[in-house]
C-alpha cells in the first residue's frame, strides 16, 4: 500500500484562499446582475450609495434628478469659490463640513455634495457618512464634468467672501 505524501499546513492555507476567491467572484458576479436594468427602489431612482460604498456616485444626469428631489440639500464643498450649481443650498468647505451649523439636523436627509473635481466632495461625502449620515450623493467628475456634460454654472460673487482664503489641495 503506498502511503500519502504529508502536505505542509501552507497548502492548505493557499487552498482555502483559492476556494474563498472563487466563492466571492462567484458572489459578487451574481450579486452584480443588471435585473433588467431597474433599480429595486420604491421611487425607481437609484439607491444613494451601496451598502459598502458611504455614498453614491452620481454622475451629472442623475446629479441632476436628484437635485430635484423634495427635501434633498446640495452643498458646494469647493475651496476657494469657482462658481456653484442652480439650487446651492449651502457653501461648506470640504474639510470643515462634519459638525457645521448649515448641515441637516436630520443625518437621513439627502445630501447632494459637489466640488470643482470630485475630489473633495469625495472627502466631505466619507467625512459625513463617518459622522452618521446615510443618504449622501456626490457628482462624480464635479463641476468640471457638470460643463462638460453641457450643463451651466451660475457665477455669484456675493458667494464668493463665504469661502475662505485659497486651500493648498
Amino acid at each position: 500500500m503506498r502511503s500519502q505524501p504529508i502536505r505542509h499546513p501552507r497548502h492548505f492555507g493557499a487552498r482555502a484562499v483559492v476556494v474563498a476567491l472563487v466563492v466571492m467572484v462567484a458572489a459578487l458576479g451574481a450579486g452584480c446582475g443588471s435585473g433588467g436594468g431597474k433599480s429595486s427602489a420604491a421611487n425607481g431612482k437609484e439607491p444613494m450609495a451601496a451598502a459598502t460604498e458611504p455614498f453614491a456616485r452620481l454622475d451629472p444626469a442623475a446629479f441632476a434628478d436628484r437635485i430635484g428631489d423634495k427635501g434633498a440639500v446640495l452643498i458646494n464643498v469647493h475651496v476657494p469659490y469657482e462658481g456653484e450649481l442652480d439650487h446651492t443650498a449651502a457653501f461648506i468647505p470640504y474639510d470643515h463640513i462634519v459638525g457645521d451649523a448649515r448641515l441637516p439636523r436630520n443625518k437621513n436627509t439627502e445630501v447632494l455634495l459637489y466640488c470643482r473635481s470630485g475630489r473633495m466632495s469625495e472627502i466631505a461625502g466619507t467625512a459625513l457618512h463617518a459622522a452618521g449620515y446615510t443618504r449622501l450623493a456626490h457628482l462624480e467628475g464635479g463641476m468640471r464634468g457638470w460643463e462638460a456634460a453641457g450643463r451651466k454654472l451660475v457665477q455669484n460673487p456675493a458667494h464668493a467672501p463665504e469661502s475662505p482664503a485659497p486651500h493648498p489641495m
